[in-house]
């Protein structure tokens, strides 16, 4: 009778915990964008299906989002997604960072970084195909030239060799 007593007690503590730490507040605001990442079309829609939620201001917080203790995790997730790499404030800083930004971006879509697998496994719509990790990683090799050299190239191939 004592042990289904202190289950009740710790039941209903534990209840009680829950329902106050709902009410923790959390920042899930998304500021504008102040220098958002410029792309084709088509390296943005990749981008957007499968990083922004971390990595810019456009982020969409689902419904896992409002509830604690899951949402502390989620919005901290953002955070550090936000200031590890921010395609809202791309072309903020040095041409360094930027350098520094696009490998960083070139190692996670190679798989040389582990990046956020629970977030993958819950959003299997956020996952990239092989043909976008492609498509993702030919702009990025057309971003690095163009860094190296300071030729614009607006498309997905290398730029014309006889020029």
């Amino acid at each position: 009778m004592i042990k289904k007593k202190r289950i009740k007690t710790y039941a209903s503590t534990l209840v009680i915990v829950m329902f106050v730490i709902q009410f923790v507040p959390l920042d899930r605001i998304n500021p504008p964008e102040t220098s958002p990442l410029r792309a084709p079309d088509t390296v943005m829609a990749v981008l957007k299906k499968s990083c922004y939620d971390c990595h810019s201001h456009e982020t969409e917080w689902s419904g896992p989002a409002y509830i604690a203790p899951v949402s502390w995790a989620v919005s901290a997730k953002v955070f550090f997604g936000r200031r590890a790499l921010n395609f809202s404030q791309w072309d903020a800083g040095s041409k360094t960072g930027q350098r520094t930004r696009i490998e960083a971006l070139n190692n996670t879509i190679l798989g040389i970084r582990q990046h956020q697998l629970l977030y993958y496994a819950a959003n299997r719509k956020a996952r990239m195909s092989a043909e976008e990790r492609r498509l993702l990683l030919n702009w990025i090799e057309n971003v690095k030239r163009e860094q190296r050299t300071g030729f614009k190239n607006s498309g997905n191939t290398p730029p014309d060799k006889t020029l």
